[in-house]
Parts: structure tokens; C-alpha cells; sequence
């Protein structure tokens, strides 16, 4: 096991050294495994700390909003979830390319979250239009 601080440490450093590889905040860099509960929670709220202050439309920061939205899911904070996806979404749409990687994986998020209170019918709606942009 490692301490979050310790893998905060290791994806901040794997950020700089290799410019645009923000893997580290999600992925372990020893299996390729997808980090999960406390750690994926620490490590994302760090990112999103750490790139918050950034310009709301910096590719960065929308990547550190995902990688948390994801997170929130994937504690159960569903409606918590759904408010930052939407926050995101509202960017995405002002951005020139509004159709980017990441608001379709907010998107898809947000069908998740959504499903997940019972809100089925516009979880649905939200999913069909990820379905229908990949």
C-alpha cells in the first residue's frame, strides 16, 4: 500500500517530467491498474486542488475536473457528481471544441451519477448522446 501524499508526489512529478501525461492521478505506473477508493478519492481531490485556480477552459483543469467527477461516482457522492458534471459540461459548451474527450466523459459521467438516484429517463437522454458521439 502507499500514502496518498507519497503518490500526490509521484503523479505531480510524472506531470512535469513528461509534459501532458497526467496519468498519474488516476492510473498506477506499476500495473496500468485504475487507482480505487481512498486513493482514487486523495489523489483526485489533490489534482483538482492543485489546477483549480487554472483558466476554466485549460485542457489541465478539465482533465483534474473528470478524473474527479469520476471519483464522486465512484464513492457514491452521485449528486455531487452530477452538479461538477454539469459545471463541466456548461464550459465544454463555450469551448471550441465542445464535442473534446473530456466533456464526453463528463457526459458520460453524468448519465452514471444520474442513473444512480433513479433519474433514468434523462440518464438515458445523457447517454444516448454519448452513444452517439463516440
Amino acid at each position: 500500500l502507499a500514502h496518498v501524499g507519497c503518490r500526490v508526489e509521484a503523479a505531480e512529478h510524472k506531470s512535469k517530467s513528461r509534459s501532458g501525461d497526467f496519468g498519474g492521478w488516476h492510473t498506477c505506473t506499476t500495473c496500468g491498474q485504475g487507482f480505487t477508493t481512498q486513493m482514487q478519492m486523495g489523489l483526485a481531490e489533490a489534482y483538482w486542488g492543485a489546477v483549480q485556480h487554472l483558466d476554466e477552459a485549460n485542457r489541465v483543469r478539465q482533465d483534474a475536473g473528470v478524473v474527479l467527477v469520476s471519483a464522486l461516482v465512484e464513492q457514491g457522492r452521485y449528486a455531487e457528481s452530477e452538479a461538477r458534471c454539469r459545471e463541466l459540461l456548461a464550459v465544454q459548451q463555450r469551448l471550441p471544441r465542445p464535442d473534446s474527450v473530456a466533456a464526453i466523459t463528463a457526459a458520460h459521467v453524468l448519465g452514471m451519477a444520474l442513473y444512480e438516484q433513479y433519474k433514468v429517463m434523462e440518464a438515458e437522454a445523457v447517454l444516448r448522446e454519448v452513444l452517439s458521439k463516440r
